[in-house]
């Protein structure tokens, strides 16, 4: 089947299909260390902050390298991109599950880390190969891949349980480089329209305030949706007293629900726009997460970040509309750009949250960073908002001035 070849509603299905199973995978082994960081720890004597570090390191190299990526992918193009990345997450993988010491373990989670970037490859091509009116969908649908978390919180515990992390490790590295080679075998670049960007053009969006903007938005959902990707577990055993395996099922209800609903905020998008939905989505994880930062039953608790999580999924399906939409040409910059911020938010977020836990000697305490990033997201876009329709009313208000000494003349 041709690349071009769409769905009745005119998405580009193959392209779809396999950068979304791409991003599934890698997604899942960019977050390992959130079950595995426990075991590791006991095995090499490690503290639990220590052990945190693991689990932050791979987000924050991911996350930091999505600019240079994203502009890398404008300019060749995702079919060479995406899965040299994975064959880097791969030999990481691979390598760790041979660690025999926190060194060598850090530095091979630096370098998985490097699979995270693909989210701006993917976001490259298949917005370059989907209609304007439908990328919200697309996006949104491509999004979705973030349900490899809960291939990871779900199934990795398991995995871990019957053989240990290690070959936690090497199963996930044997599979990851399995798709890699279906997505160099199957996918292609989407025919470019004139000459390759320059590199001035592609860096230039980094100079707009909106570009920092989304980035603020994505991270208000994204990077929270990761955070608590990363400290929910640790809130079930600290909090409820419920094994390791019970808390990885709770948090698959969360990223599961999350990544899946994606498809919607991006549907949502393209029916009523992404300013509108991101506000809304915002609102409703605010509200969800407010009561979930005091502590609750656990009954409440699981139906609470349930909510929070299908709220910052329309929110990250819907924010990456943005994207093609205000910058056509640099699809794989300010994807690059946007994607970090919230990588870098699902980096910091946890970080805060356990200085938080111990200034505050509760484990909900690790939810108040994240409360705090939304509240600021949606007060930047109330200004942002306000600004552009004071801009909007006084041009005009200089036409109607203008309309009026013409008909005068």
């Amino acid at each position: 089947m041709d690349e071009s070849a769409r769905s009745p509603e005119g998405l580009p299905t193959k392209i779809l299909v396999f950068n979304t199973l791409a991003f599934a995978l890698s997604f899942a082994v960019w977050v390992i260390f959130g079950p595995s960081s426990r075991a590791i720890a006991k095995e090499l004597h490690l503290s639990l902050a220590t052990a945190a570090l693991l689990k932050s390191t791979p987000i924050l190299v991911g996350s930091l390298t999505r600019i240079p990526v994203g502009i890398l992918t404008d300019r060749l193009g995702a079919r060479l991109v995406f899965p040299l990345l994975m064959l880097f997450g791969a030999t990481a993988a691979f390598g760790i599950s041979f660690g025999s010491s926190f060194a060598q373990i850090l530095g091979g989670g630096a370098v998985l880390g490097l699979i995270g970037a693909t989210f701006a490859v993917g976001v490259q091509s298949v917005s370059s190969w989907t209609p304007k009116a439908k990328q919200g969908t697309a996006l949104g649908i491509f999004g979705a891949g973030n349900i490899g978390t809960a291939i990871t919180t779900f199934g990795l515990p398991l995995v871990i349980a019957a053989w240990g992390w290690r070959g936690g490790f090497r199963l996930y590295a044997a599979g990851i480089v399995c798709m890699a080679v279906t997505y160099l075998g199957i996918i292609r670049n989407a025919p470019r329209k004139g000459t390759a960007p320059t590199f001035k053009v592609l860096i230039s969006p980094l100079a707009q305030a909106r570009t920092w903007r989304f980035g603020l938005y994505y991270m208000a959902c994204f990077g929270v949706f990761v955070a608590a990707t990363l400290v929910l577990s640790d809130i079930y055993i600290d909090a409820y007293k419920v094994k390791p395996t019970t808390a990885g099922y709770l948090v698959t209800t969360f990223t599961f629900s999350a990544s899946l609903i994606r498809i919607l905020g991006g549907k949502l998008a393209d029916r009523h726009g992404a300013r509108k939905v991101v506000r809304l989505s915002l609102l409703a994880s605010l509200i969800a997460l407010l009561p979930v930062a005091m502590g609750l039953p656990i009954a409440g608790m699981v139906a609470a970040v349930l909510v929070a999580g299908l709220a910052m999924g329309i929110c990250m399906g819907a924010s990456m509309k943005y994207v093609p939409e205000y910058f056509p040409g640099s699809v794989g910059a300010v994807g690059g750009i946007v994607g970090a911020l919230g990588g870098v938010g699902g980096f910091l977020l946890p970080l805060a949250g356990a200085q938080a836990k111990a200034l505050v000697g509760s484990p909900f305490a690790a939810i108040a960073p994240m409360v705090l990033i939304i509240v600021a997201a949606m007060i930047v876009q109330y200004v942002a908002v306000a600004q552009i329709r004071a801009e909007a009313a006084r041009k005009a208000s200089l036409t109607n001035s203008s309309d009026g000494q013409s008909q005068a003349a």
